[in-house]
C-alpha cells in the first residue's frame, strides 16, 4: 500500500484543531502544542500543515498569537479532502509490475488486477468523501 502515515496524522491534526476551536479554547492553536499532544515530530507536522494550508483546509499565522486554525466549517471538510491534500493524487496500490512474462495471459492478468485495485480505491475514496470532520466531532460527543 502506498498512502503515507502523514495522511493519518493529518486527519488527527484537523480533528484536534477543529475540536479545540469548537470548544472555544483557541483562535489559533500553536504548532508546538499540536506536535506535543499528537506526538508528531515537528518536521513532519510542518509538511502536513503546508499541505493542508495549500488546499485551504487550515490557515497558519506567524508570531506570538499565531498558530493554526481551520479555514472551513468542519462539516465541509471530508476525510477525502485531507487525503487529497496530503497524498496529492498518489495511488493506494502500485500497479507497475515490471514482470518478465509477456503475452496475452500475463497482460490480461495485469489488467484484471489493476481493475480490482482501481475499483477498491474508488470505493475507499467514496467512503472517505462520505465522512466529514464534523461527523467525527459528533461521534466524539457520543
Amino acid at each position: 500500500m502506498s498512502y503515507s502515515l502523514s495522511f493519518s496524522k493529518a486527519v488527527l491534526v484537523v480533528i484536534f484543531v477543529a475540536d479545540k476551536m469548537r470548544q472555544g479554547q483557541f483562535e489559533f492553536l500553536s504548532a508546538a502544542k499540536i506536535s506535543e499532544v499528537l506526538n508528531i515530530p515537528k518536521p513532519t507536522l510542518v509538511k502536513i500543515l503546508q499541505s493542508l494550508s495549500a488546499e485551504g483546509i487550515i490557515e497558519t499565522k506567524e508570531g506570538k498569537m499565531g498558530g493554526v486554525r481551520l479555514m472551513k466549517d468542519p462539516q465541509k471538510i471530508s476525510v477525502l479532502d485531507i487525503l487529497n491534500a496530503v497524498e496529492k493524487g498518489k495511488s493506494l496500490f502500485h500497479t507497475s509490475y515490471n514482470i518478465m512474462a509477456e503475452g496475452k495471459r500475463p497482460n490480461i492478468a495485469q489488467k484484471s488486477v489493476t481493475s480490482v485495485f482501481d475499483a477498491a480505491e474508488r470505493q475507499l475514496k467514496n467512503a472517505l468523501a462520505g465522512k466529514s470532520i464534523g461527523d467525527i466531532l459528533a461521534d466524539m460527543n457520543g
